[in-house]
Order: structure tokens, then sequence, then C-alpha cells
């Protein structure tokens, strides 16, 4: 049987698991589904339609599932809502709001939000990311497996993170950032995120994807040549992260964050 502190309202549509744990003052609204062993820890405000898988933890002051901050969106429409995979972080003050769209709000497993981070409308989080203290995602933005945003960084409205990418604390990204690169100040691309490579046992794909990245950025070539010289690269498409580099700037509606290089950001790509 959950345990549901006295305090707290659930709403008689919420479907609980047995060992959900609900805290203090929390507030469950509409369909709301919550899997096994995930704990409410004390105010927090759940609004369906919403699926939270097993596992998550939510701290103090978590609003999940409550309408988008869109002016033209009717807030008396329940929408596709929100879905929200297994063993996630929510630490206080995480917002997250569901979609305007006929796809949920989704959000992956073992993802850490950090104090006061927000996911907009229609976002899409892949599974293993971080979003430090503060970090903002506006609405249809995509963020894939392994991104970290540092905290304060701040993501412009469908804008897509490829896998393993890294957007450092206070910057902020208008335009696709590919897989495997990493910005440390607004709107520039420093280099390869080489430590997260390396700690991902990744060594043997980082000659491929230098490779690619002197192509793609340090050659100066328009992004279509761009791609016409990489797809014509051995060392790259023979590579299996090579070939998701070029997938992910083919596919980019949005186009790609620009390299500007300086001091701090050429010593990212060294050794």
């Amino acid at each position: 049987m959950p345990k549901i502190h006295p305090s707290s309202i659930v709403d008689p549509q919420a479907k609980l698991a047995e060992d959900v744990e609900i805290g203090p003052w929390c507030m469950v609204r509409g369909a709301v589904q919550i899997g096994k062993g995930t704990r409410l820890l004390e105010r927090v405000s759940l609004k369906g339609p919403l699926i939270l898988g097993e596992r998550n933890v939510l701290y103090p002051n978590v609003s999940l599932g409550y309408e988008p901050q869109d002016w033209k969106f009717n807030l008396e429409t329940a929408g596709a809502g929100t879905v929200i995979g297994d063993a996630n972080l929510f630490r206080e003050g995480v917002t997250v709001h569901r979609a305007t769209g006929t796809k949920p709000t989704t959000i992956g497993h073992r993802n850490m939000f950090m104090v006061n981070s927000h996911a907009g409308h229609d976002v899409v989080v892949g599974n293993d990311c971080t979003l430090a203290n503060g970090a903002l995602l506006a609405g249809h933005v995509t963020i894939e497996d392994r991104v970290i945003l540092g905290g304060g960084a701040g993501v412009h409205q469908f804008c897509r993170l490829g896998r393993m990418s890294m957007l450092g604390g206070g910057a902020v990204l208008v335009q696709d950032l590919p897989p495997f690169c990493l910005v440390i100040t607004s709107r520039a691309v420093a280099g390869l995120n080489l430590v997260g490579l390396r700690r991902a046992g990744l060594r043997d794909n980082i000659a491929a994807l230098r490779e690619a990245f002197t192509v793609l950025y340090r050659q100066r070539l328009p992004l279509p040549r761009a791609i016409e010289v990489l797809e014509a690269n051995p060392t790259v498409t023979c590579d299996s992260m090579g070939q998701e580099l070029i997938a992910f700037v083919k596919t980019s509606k949005r186009g790609i964050t620009s390299f500007i290089p300086s001091g701090r950001m050429m010593a990212s790509e060294e050794t």
C-alpha cells in the first residue's frame, strides 16, 4: 500500500504502485501514474496526464506536468501530457511542463535535474543527462543521451543537442550542437568533449572524431560542402561515431553552432 502523508492530497484518478512514498504537503492532480519505488519527499506538485516511472526521487517544490508557458495554449486542454522514465533525480524547484502537441513532453532514464532547472513544453530528454542548477530548456528542445548542461546554461526553442555533447555554465545555445562537441561560451563550439569521451572509454573513436571536427569546423567549408567531404572520408565513415556525427549534421534544421577559435577554446582540443 502506498505511504501517503495525511497532509498530502492525491486525486482519485491517480494510480500509485504499492511502495510509492508521498511525503507531507504534496499535491497529485488528475490522471497521474507513479511507478514502483518512486518517492515524493515533500511539497511536490504533479498534474496529469503524467506517467512517472519507477525509482524516481522528487525533492521539495518540484513541479511536473503543469501547463506550458505559452500564450497560445488553452489551459483547459490536457493534451498529450508528460512521460518520465525510471531512476531520475529531480532536485529542489525543478519544473517540467506538459506538451502542447500530440506527443508528450518526454524524459528518459537516470537523468539528474539539479536545483531550479527547467524543461519546457514538448521537450525530449534522453538518458543519463545532467542539467546543473538553473539550466533551462525552452520548448521543443531535444537533448540526446549523456548530455551535460552547466549551471545557468540556456537552450533556445527547437534546438537539438547531440549525444555526449556539453554546454558550459552560463552559455546560451541558439543552434544545434553536434554530438561529442563542447560549448564553453555562448553560441560558439570550443572543440570535442574529449574528457567525456575518455571517461566513457571511447578513446578509439577520438581520431575519427578529430578528423570530422577539422572538416566540419576548422576548414571553414560551407556546410553542404563539409558534409560531402565527410561522406567521402573513410576514416570518418568507417567509425560508428563519425557516422552519427554526419547524420546529426545532415538532419539539422536550425543549423549547427559556429566555431570561434580562441586561446581558451584551443586548449580544450589539446592532448
